[in-house]
């Protein structure tokens, strides 16, 4: 058997190569990619999702608003220091919440209800010990009830993203209130 001579292998293995990089140009590359799907919209809240959205809306203006008061109005340090911690977490939070509104086609209202405005009024016009007082009152009840109705609508609401933002005020209310007694 001749075993081949060095100067062939190397014509041949040129020769190859040359064949292979000219296959390549006869076949280009892989077949165009499918057309991606459209992406889903998400979905409209259901009737009790806006109600749920507006009335965390509601205590999360409330509690902003009461916030940057405590940050000028407050006697006691930690409670001016909070004030300013409030009103950034619930601006993120509140920011997230009008996001989640605005996909599931919800409106929600700028400005705090009446009622929560009456409160804010009477806020405004206490200076010092009497306003950490009423503060820390207003903060103890407010967050027992938003607690309560944010557990109740959460069992009920079909929007996970929803709830967690809710669970998210609900946790935050419940540390702020720790802090205040």
């Amino acid at each position: 058997m001749l075993l081949p001579s060095r100067r062939q292998v190397l014509t041949c293995s040129s020769l190859i190569v040359s064949l292979f990089s000219l296959s390549a140009c006869l076949h280009p590359g892989q077949p165009p990619a499918p057309p991606l799907p459209d992406l889903a919209k998400a979905a409209p809240f259901t009737p009790a999702d806006t109600s749920f959205a507006a009335k965390l809306n509601d205590v999360e203006l409330t509690h902003i608003a009461l916030a940057n008061l405590a940050k000028t109005h407050a006697a006691r340090s930690d409670i001016a220091q909070l004030g300013t911690t409030i009103v950034k977490d619930l601006t993120d939070n509140h920011d997230k919440l009008t996001a989640l509104a605005t996909t599931g086609t919800a409106t929600l209202a700028a400005k705090p209800s009446a009622q929560n405005q009456k409160v804010i009024d009477q806020m405004q016009r206490l200076h010092g010990a009497a306003f950490d007082r009423s503060y820390a009152r207003y903060l103890a009840s407010n967050t027992k009830t938003t607690s309560l109705f944010i557990d109740a609508s959460n069992a009920t609401s079909t929007n996970a993203d929803l709830v967690k933002v809710a669970t998210d005020l609900k946790t935050k209310l419940l540390g702020y209130e720790a802090q205040v007694k």
